[in-house]
């Protein structure tokens, strides 16, 4: 018969609530997707889309409106750029 050990139900029950944290934090996670020269924005209401060049020319910036934005970058050259969501950054291509 295999032995279980005994976990203190207040332990147990601060795991759950740190597991019900996570799981809420990784679902308002802010989200980028590219396609072409437009970048989609999710999760990131009220903060700030800043794209940058490879050289670190800001060359975008405009304050995000809505849960999920669609951002139409046509008019910059194709290539890499860093793109910076408060705290967030990610590098893409546009083309």
């Amino acid at each position: 018969m295999a032995c279980l050990s005994s976990v203190p139900a207040t332990m147990m029950a601060e795991s759950e609530e740190m597991q019900d944290s996570q799981i809420e934090m990784e679902q308002n996670q802010i989200t980028i997707a590219v396609s072409g020269s437009s970048i989609r924005v999710k999760n990131a209401d009220g903060q700030t889309l800043e794209v940058y060049s490879i050289t670190g020319e800001k060359v975008y910036s405009q304050v995000i409106d809505s849960a999920s934005k669609t951002f139409e970058l046509s008019q910059l050259q194709r290539g890499y750029y860093i793109v910076k969501i408060g705290k967030f950054t990610r590098k893409v291509y546009l083309h």
